[in-house]
């Protein structure tokens, strides 16, 4: 690794080095940086010959090619160099022409750990030795406990004047970097996250981010193929697969290599060394949860749309865009908004189309924080393991709460932030047929207009509560099946006709799927109890009279007006006719003002206006 004046010089026999060091090497010999913040997958392991090596030996690989005088620093071990001749040097350096009782250092394990004593000792070095030709490279790790994120009042003095030493350290190294005639000199500051690091250091034009993506499918099949090899070498059979070796490529997606590393010691330790789909899906699950520290959960629906009643028109958007993903067209939408009125199943459908995508699907909980950066540090975190699974569905339940919006309370710009990181992830066109959002929420009023317009989540989806008797039969063979009862007007099974089920309908009024399972659930209860014959495996006949007795004692929760003015927030919201059943459609393509005016009407009655 060597800087060149305009041009880049690079040995002819130098190795070609992964992505990620190939960019700062090549910024350093251009001269545009000597300062670089390596984030993000930097505890991973990375291919250096025919080994994986961790990032620090990988880092110390490339400078020894240079020759570098490696330093060392962390909070925890001090100061320290990579070859032990190097800090006897710098001992004798320290020392020179001071009587023993002055002496600034004993030896080589005299070293400070204190942070102000050891970077002051290193800039020394750097700009006090010059009669020193060989290059010097400075590795500070765990630079977040270094340099920390924070508010000035809420920082230390150290903390401070490292912040302050830092942004130094990176006009000095650039100012060294542009002058031919002083020793090359090059700083790397190493971080799991970005945000946890200083902004006023990220923020310098003279300081390069470089962060360390998971690995793709090609470096997971590659390692995959290298553990095998090592097992064979070392004298043992290669582990069984159920899969083949791209297949757990393919389902690996999101671990790192290290994660995948795992799974292999796991299963050489079990009785059949044996790698089973279920034993990688269950690990995957645990070592995503740990790696986003449970903001996304792996999402393993044991159902599919074909388990959904009614809103066929939505269903059969939702098929083809599994179809669409599965086959890695880049046409698919960006994403869809799902507004619907609560219990209407969203959620549930959301998880039957990850069913039938069969692509990764995850949903995303609270990622928060009550620290400053806290939050863009868990973005970043997401960020990543998500540009690592893809292609995959992300669910949002309660968008509107979760995305944030554009303009803040006027107390935090935390809101804003996230916002925009969002917005601008969701909308990066790389990611068109990668990363499908799904958003889900029962006030689309209270969505930022930019999440929902075209190149982000541009199609416009409303759940709505089945109102036809044909939708509303069709959710209720569904809630049926799920709930395990047979609805029955006699002993001998027979199924109820439309004369007979309307009526029961009718005393429901506005019913959603989650009503209609609470009532059957509550009629499979006392049928049980009444010593109900079975129907056929797990399902049991419930007479029809004491389903529509447990209707008619339903008391829905919250009012109907809200329900009713949910649906026509979402029905107003649709981008498109074709998402709407009748009479939404006729309603909206020729009255949409009628239903502006009686949405208004409603408002005032539940109190939002």
């Amino acid at each position: 690794m060597t800087s060149g004046d305009g041009g880049e010089k690079m040995d002819s026999a130098e190795p070609a080095y992964v992505e990620w060091a190939e960019r700062f090497r090549r910024a350093y010999a251009r001269r545009e940086s000597a300062f670089f913040v390596l984030h993000d997958n930097v505890g991973d392991t990375f291919p250096l010959g025919a080994e994986y090596v961790p990032c620090r030996a990988y880092l110390e690989a490339m400078l020894a090619r240079g020759d570098y005088i490696t330093i060392y620093y962390d909070v925890s071990r001090g100061m320290r160099f990579s070859r032990d001749a190097d800090a006897r040097l710098f001992v004798e350096l320290a020392n020179q022409n001071l009587s023993a009782d002055q002496r600034l250092i004993r030896s080589i394990y005299d070293f400070p750990k204190e942070s102000l004593k050891a970077l002051a000792f290193i800039e020394a070095f750097i700009v006090g030795v010059e009669s020193q030709e060989r290059p010097v490279a400075v590795v500070l790790e765990y630079g977040e406990h270094l340099a920390p994120n924070g508010d000035p009042q809420t920082l230390t003095e150290v903390d401070r004047i490292n912040t302050v030493t830092l942004q130094r350290f990176a006009q000095l190294f650039y100012d060294r970097l542009q002058d031919t005639r002083l020793r090359d000199a090059v700083c790397f500051l190493v971080a799991q996250n970005l945000h946890n690091i200083h902004p006023d250091i990220v923020r310098s034009e003279l300081v390069q981010t470089v962060g360390i993506p998971r690995p793709d499918r090609r470096e997971r099949e590659r390692f995959i193929r290298w553990q095998q090899a090592k097992v064979v070498v070392a004298g043992e059979e290669a582990l069984t697969l159920e899969m083949s070796e791209s297949e757990l490529a393919e389902q690996s997606a999101g671990l790192s290599l290290t994660g995948i590393r795992h799974l292999f010691l796991r299963a050489r330790h079990t009785p059949d060394r044996r790698l089973t789909t279920a034993f990688v899906t269950e690990r995957k699950r645990e070592l995503i949860t740990r790696d986003s520290r449970g903001m996304l959960e792996i999402l393993e629906s044991k159902h599919g749309l074909d388990a959904v009643g009614g809103n066929d028109g939505i269903k059969a958007f939702f098929m083809n865009a599994a179809r669409d993903l599965h086959a890695g067209q880049r046409d698919v939408p960006v994403g869809v908004v799902c507004p619907g009125p609560n219990g209407v199943g969203k959620t549930f459908i959301a998880k039957a189309f990850a069913h039938d995508a069969g692509v990764n699907a995850v949903s995303l909980r609270n990622f928060r924080g009550m620290y400053v950066g806290q939050t863009e540090s868990n973005l970043d975190t997401i960020f990543s393991i998500l540009k690592a699974m893809t292609p995959n569905i992300v669910i949002i339940d309660e968008a509107d709460k979760t995305l944030g919006n554009e303009t803040g309370d006027g107390t935090s710009k935390v809101d804003e932030r996230v916002f925009g990181a969002f917005t601008t992830f969701m909308g990066d066109p790389e990611y068109r047929g990668k990363i499908f959002w799904v958003l889900l929420t029962a006030r689309p009023y209270n969505l930022a207009p930019d999440t929902g317009r075209p190149g982000r989540a541009e199609e416009h989806l409303p759940i709505l509560a089945p109102e036809s008797l044909a939708d509303k039969k069709s959710v209720l063979d569904a809630v049926a099946r799920a709930t395990g009862i047979v609805l029955a007007t006699n002993d001998a099974g027979q199924r109820p006709n439309d004369d007979e089920l309307a009526p029961i309908f009718a005393d429901l009024g506005f019913v959603t799927p989650a009503a209609l399972s609470l009532v059957a659930n509550r009629a499979r209860r006392r049928a049980r109890q009444a010593g109900a014959k079975d129907a056929t495996g797990d399902a049991i006949l419930v007479p029809l009279a004491l389903f529509a007795e447990e209707a008619r004692a339903f008391v829905p929760e919250g009012s109907a007006t809200k329900l009713r003015l949910q649906t026509l927030e979402a029905v107003l919201y649709t981008n498109h006719l074709g998402y709407l059943p009748e009479p939404w459609r006729t309603r909206l393509r020729d009255d949409p003002d009628g239903l502006a005016a009686e949405r208004e009407a409603l408002r005032r009655l539940v109190g939002y206006t």
